[in-house]
């Protein structure tokens, strides 16, 4: 036991001068401070060198290391259309590229003998082709669509049934063929919200399923397709489609100082309303269900425009269309702007005064204008004049009558 004791005694010494020589471990002296046995490793200080570029590696890449919870979005619904839009019978040829299939077609005499051609069953300056210097003219204006029908029975009479282009109101309905050349025929009245009450018609009708004043949805059954009307013959039995405006609330007045016929139409008589470009109008909104009339309108060309005296009021197409009215405030005149067709498509102050209705402006055209306005103006070139007929039309405009 002595001699172990001594040996002890010993080791120990030697330890403490060896402590005493090369001093006692650093990582010995430090204790664990990450939370387990084991001892936390010797920290190292690095020189400022390496300290700087340190701190610049990791502001660089460094990432939170909290991540904030981020609320779900919300998918909002696509918009929907103000208002949806179709053919109005189960002829769809229009929308496969297949226009014979589609119009109605129109007998066309020729040197050579007569021709059935289908695109005098389409919209605009469609017929009466005239050989001029600029070239063949289509001197007749057509309104409307001709739409060929898909079934006939035995006889040869058409079968098709006859729907709503669109959610509407059935505002007039005639079952006295020989009073127009529209035969049976249909208004609907469509109002687009802000865009205002645009019109679609139906005519030549055998039969009518509704009554006026009545709601009517898309697809909803009018009645059915005939021959009703001056001209049309069972061989060339559609349906005529328009879709437009109509100009004046007050056409009955209108009338009175204009025809000496009676007018057993009221406000739907042909002559109040503006048919626009419906074939191009539905193709389009076949491919973008979200374009409206008033888009649409916006976008056609303006062939003249016909400036009329301020009587101080807002013309009333414009007020009831508020997409038409443009510009500031009312000025000593009134600009209206007309596609060649005849629809207006827009009214602006002017500070040109006119006593009357005036021509202030007119697209260039080498050949005669009546040619492409329906009658409406005279002239050639850039020089155009209201005709009789023109002058009498920009009054219903106007409202000045």
């Amino acid at each position: 036991m002595g001699l172990a004791r001594v040996k002890y005694r010993w080791l120990i010494a030697l330890l403490i001068i060896l402590v005493i020589v090369f001093g006692w471990p650093r990582k010995l002296l430090r204790p664990p401070t990450n939370g387990d046995s084991q001892p936390a490793k010797e920290e190292i200080q690095p020189s400022a060198e390496e300290a700087s570029s340190a701190a610049s590696t990791e502001e660089a890449s460094t990432e939170p290391t909290d991540t904030v919870p981020v609320a779900p979005v919300a998918l909002l619904p696509p918009p929907e259309p103000l208002m949806r839009f179709q053919l109005p019978t189960a002829n769809d040829a229009l929308f496969k590229n297949s226009p014979a299939d589609f119009f109605m077609f129109v007998d066309r005499y020729t040197p050579q003998g007569p021709v059935q051609v289908w695109e005098g069953g389409g919209y605009g300056f469609v017929r009466n082709p005239r050989d001029t210097p600029q070239g063949t003219v289509f001197t007749k204006f057509h309104e409307g669509v001709d739409i060929a029908p898909v079934q006939r029975d035995a006889k040869g009479e058409p079968q098709d049934s006859v729907h709503a282009i669109a959610d509407g109101m059935v505002a007039y309905a005639t079952t006295s063929p020989r009073t127009s050349n529209y035969g049976h025929y249909v208004v609907l009245r469509h109002t687009i919200g802000k865009a205002g009450d645009f019109y679609s018609l139906y005519a030549h009708l055998s039969g009518i399923d509704v009554v006026p004043g009545t709601p009517i949805q898309r697809g909803g059954l009018i009645g059915r397709m005939g021959h009703t009307g001056d001209g049309i013959d069972r061989r060339r039995s559609h349906v005529h489609l328009e879709l437009g405006l109509i100009l004046s609330e007050r056409f009955e007045e209108y009338y009175g100082k204009n025809y000496k016929l009676a007018n057993g139409h009221g406000l739907f008589h042909g002559t109040n309303l503006a048919g626009l470009d419906v074939v191009s109008f539905l193709t389009a909104n076949h491919q973008d269900p979200m374009l409206m009339p008033d888009a649409f309108l916006q976008r056609e060309e303006v062939y003249y425009k016909i400036t009329v005296p301020n009587r101080g009021r807002e013309i009333e197409i414009a007020a009831s269309h508020p997409w038409m009215r443009q510009g500031g405030a009312a000025d000593v005149a009134w600009e209206i702007s007309f596609t060649r067709s005849g629809v207006p498509v827009a009214v602006v102050p002017s500070a040109q005064a006119a006593a009357f209705p005036v021509v202030s402006w007119v697209k260039p055209f080498a050949g005669y204008h009546s040619w492409n306005t329906r009658s409406m103006l005279g002239g050639s070139g850039s020089t155009a004049t209201l005709t009789t007929a023109g002058s009498h039309f920009v009054q219903l405009v106007a409202g000045d009558f």
